[in-house]
């Protein structure tokens, strides 16, 4: 009885495997559509409707514009100069794409930099279509393909980069978007002219702490820049008073004397000068 239940196991395991040798692979990916002759049922049903035809068998192609034609589901011609074109009406659908330069926007989005920092970043793309077979029928949308890739590339570079590397190093941040996107857009038939940052801040959750940041970093530069001036003011007005012989003076006369320089040179008020009776 074993035997038998180990031999019947066997044999199922042997016929999915052959099943599963024998199925067809599946294509992951979408074939691309080429144009072929138009159905015969199309032309002679046109035929019979040679008046209809007269009237309604016509395409017209405006400029940088591509249109292809398409009878009973299946693509037949595609047009891409400019006018007006005889084609059979039974059975006529079509489908047109512009191959003008189109300009995107990305709206500003919340990314966290490489620092961790929260940003406000949007950018602009600029694109064409260059493959319009491709634009038509390899994708759903092709301009909402764009967007979301473009998207997605935005959010990936700018997390790899502090706020301080996009603010700096702004085209070599541009030139990864660029060649980060162009490759996913390539399916779609869109070849991306421009990839720009056209806003960068910080979320207004961390602004006013990082603007407090910036500001106390500029006051000790000033504060610094202002301190080596007066030294240096200090110590030239000593040395050509001693140089000159203009007055002798003692340890203790150069030290007010410095004392006075720094306090005025440095100070947030204007110095009040008081003379000893």
């Amino acid at each position: 009885m074993e035997d038998g239940t180990s031999t019947s196991a066997l044999t199922d395991a042997r016929r999915k495997l052959l099943v599963d040798k024998d199925a067809p692979e599946v294509d992951r990916d979408v074939p691309d559509v080429e144009a072929g002759p138009v159905p015969w049922g199309a032309r002679i049903l046109s035929c019979f409707l040679a008046p209809f035809d007269l009237l309604s068998g016509w395409v017209m192609v405006h400029p940088n514009e591509v249109v292809a034609v398409s009878h009973l589901g299946v693509v037949t011609s595609v047009h891409r100069m400019a006018g007006c074109f005889k084609v059979p009406c039974f059975g006529l659908a079509t489908e047109k794409v512009s191959v003008k330069q189109q300009s995107l926007e990305l709206h500003p989005t919340k990314v966290v930099d490489a620092v961790g920092a929260p940003v406000m970043v949007a950018a602009v793309i600029n694109y064409r279509v260059v493959d319009p077979m491709k634009a038509l029928y390899a994708v759903e949308c092709y301009q909402k393909f764009v967007a979301l890739n473009a998207q997605a590339t935005l959010k990936q570079v700018v997390s790899a980069h502090s706020y301080n590397e996009l603010k700096s190093q702004t085209e070599r941040v541009n030139t990864a978007l660029q060649e980060n996107l162009a490759p996913l857009v390539e399916r779609a038939g869109v070849q991306v002219m421009s990839l720009t940052l056209s806003e960068l801040n910080y979320a207004p959750e961390i602004a006013a702490a990082m603007l407090k940041k910036q500001q106390a970093g500029a006051l000790i530069e000033a504060r610094a820049l202002i301190v080596e001036g007066a030294v240096r003011i200090a110590k030239d007005a000593v040395t050509r008073l001693e140089k000159e012989n203009v007055v002798k003076m003692s340890d203790s006369d150069k030290v007010k004397i410095v004392t006075n320089l720094l306090t005025v040179t440095c100070g947030d008020v204007e110095a009040t000068p008081t003379v000893q009776l």
